[in-house]
């Protein structure tokens, strides 16, 4: 019997909970002896999950190095205008695969839904329109042109074989904006699952870490815009003027970075944050925090919530779409509203209310037993027919 040829794409590989999903999914593909093949836009020093992906899955990139400047928008272009041209240009060769998976909706997606085989898109994150307040031309140009490509993608998306969400919210999301609130086609919610086994032993792993006395909160989170980190931030500093004791590690590494440890020495805080950067290995750190804390604006799943949770380390988090799904909005965790004020809230409740702590943890176990691994991989070959 021949073997499947699937191509995976994703538009990158650092540490992340999409990517951490991916590595578990393309190593179990591997054995379930399937001619697997990883693309990633280009090589970066950035995608340091690669080297534990099983050394049977070969990866190749569109591009040999990062595009910057006039050539990255052109090939942008091309892609959103004349996308089987971009797949000439590229040396794409639908032949060598029998089906995709895109891991990414976005501009690549549309290069992807051209392709006359089997494909699966999955919504990986929380699908929104950009939010222009300037009536300057520049922003007008900038707000045109993304509706054009939102419109783009809406087309592409009706293309592909099965459209794949990984919490209500992030369907919701995806059924608004490509859609326009009802979708022609039903579109499946599969909630992201962890391996808790490897978790588990990971997590006993020796680290250095002093914790500090009172309420230890810590964030796993990739310091971009849009996680608002900064929430906690200001929380910590109403807090402590309240008299409050804790300590909050920050874990991860990103655009944010500089700034927030900025802030964070604005506000003489140091004393109360700790960021360690990017970790290899999160997990003895949840292990033995209080609170997992998420500050997000916006996520589709947030797979650290069920690392954490799996770990008995209960949850704060903002009301920013998949965490709500995770802990079914307050049965399983604490859920706040999604602002720098629903952080500070969160945070002054569980440090108001010392019994929540043992409460929650007790709930953890039940939690889990809603993202059963075995079944999350029987559903994906099912999906992908392995």
């Amino acid at each position: 019997m021949q073997k499947k040829r699937i191509l995976i794409f994703n538009d990158c590989f650092y540490m992340g909970g999409t990517e951490i999903l991916l590595v578990n999914l393309l190593n179990h593909l591997v054995e379930k002896e399937c001619l697997i093949t990883l693309l990633l836009p280009n090589p970066s020093e950035k995608n340091t999950l690669l080297d534990r992906v099983s050394p049977k899955v070969p990866i190749k990139y569109i591009f040999q190095k990062e595009l910057t400047g006039f050539k990255k928008v052109l090939y942008k272009n091309i892609l959103i205008f004349y996308p089987r041209l971009y797949a000439r240009l590229v040396g794409f060769k639908e032949s060598d695969y029998d089906e995709i998976v895109c891991f990414k909706d976005g501009f690549y997606s549309i290069l992807f839904s051209k392709l006359k085989l089997p494909k699966y898109l999955w919504i990986q994150n929380h699908p929104f329109e950009r939010d222009y307040t300037s009536h300057k031309l520049k922003e007008w140009l900038s707000y045109t042109l993304n509706r054009f490509q939102i419109n783009r993608m809406n087309r592409s998306f009706g293309k592909y074989d099965e459209v794949i969400c990984v919490s209500d919210s992030s369907k919701e999301s995806y059924i608004k904006l490509y859609h326009g609130g009802k979708a022609n086609r039903e579109i499946r919610v599969l909630y992201n699952a962890l391996d808790l086994s490897s978790i588990a032993l990971r997590a006993e792993e020796p680290v250095d870490l002093e914790l500090s006395p009172g309420i230890n909160f810590i964030t796993v989170i990739r310091l971009s815009y849009e996680k608002t980190v900064d929430r906690i931030i200001l929380a910590a500093d109403r807090l402590r003027a309240e008299g409050y004791t804790f300590n909050c590690l920050i874990l991860g590494d990103g655009d944010e970075f500089d700034k927030l440890q900025s802030l964070i020495a604005e506000y003489k805080l140091n004393d109360r944050i700790q960021m360690l950067g990017r970790v290899s290995n999160p997990f003895p750190y949840m292990k033995r925090c209080d609170w997992f804390l998420c500050p997000s604006s916006r996520e589709s799943f947030a797979l650290t919530l069920l690392e954490s949770t799996a770990l008995g380390t209960p949850v704060v988090t903002t009301e920013c779409g998949g965490p709500e799904d995770v802990i079914e909005r307050g049965k399983y965790g604490i859920l706040t509203e999604n602002s720098a004020e629903g952080v500070y809230l969160g945070m002054k409740k569980v440090l108001d209310d010392p019994s929540l702590l043992p409460y929650f943890v007790s709930k953890t176990d039940e939690c889990m037993k809603r993202f059963d691994y075995k079944k999350w991989l029987n559903e994906v070959d099912s999906i992908l027919k392995v």
